[in-house]
């Protein structure tokens, strides 16, 4: 059996850890387009955050986040198949009683397990660079599969123009 907790990513700790770090907006774009080709920003400090289709009725910045937030965990759950973490691998064994060989799927051990999503939100609001951590490559492939699910969004804009937006979306959940 497996629960799922969802942990969005928390505006107010990214800010606080951004002003104590002391980095402008300016300074991070920079950094981001010397290693990129493209300018982005991440979620937390973007003048106008990328808008999920059913967040359209909210009208400040603020309000845009936090449902954006919930829509992506509301995905999360809607979408996160949690037999895969049941049956990461199959086994063949021999049943004795039946005299014949059947295949045993083998789950992951017991305990807390994490995939880490990391995507942008591209300039036509659709999901791009993808990249998945996980304790399993199956459990990767079911992070991507997630991640390419989301619906395209209205795009974030930065001093009124569109740019693409970075988002880290974890998921964690037990393995009982």
């Amino acid at each position: 059996m497996l629960l799922i907790i969802l942990c969005g990513i928390s505006c107010s700790t990214k800010k606080a850890i951004l002003k104590s770090n002391k980095v402008k907006k300016e300074e991070i774009a920079t950094i981001n387009t010397e290693t990129k080709s493209e300018e982005f920003l991440p979620f937390t400090i973007i003048d106008e955050a990328p808008v999920h289709p059913k967040c359209e009725n909210m009208y400040s910045n603020q309000e845009r986040k936090k449902c954006f937030n919930k829509m992506l965990r509301k995905h999360v759950q809607r979408h996160f198949n949690a037999q895969v973490a049941d049956c990461i691998k199959k086994e063949k064994v021999y049943n004795e009683v039946l005299d014949k060989e059947e295949e045993r799927c083998i789950g992951l051990q017991r305990g807390i397990k994490r995939i880490y999503i990391q995507f942008k939100i591209g300039k036509t609001g659709e999901v791009e660079d993808i990249n998945v951590k996980a304790p399993h490559p199956k459990l990767e492939e079911e992070g991507l599969r997630i991640a390419k699910k989301i619906p395209k969004m209205k795009p974030g804009k930065d001093k009124g123009k569109p740019v693409k937006v970075a988002y880290f979306l974890p998921i964690t959940f037990m393995v009982e």
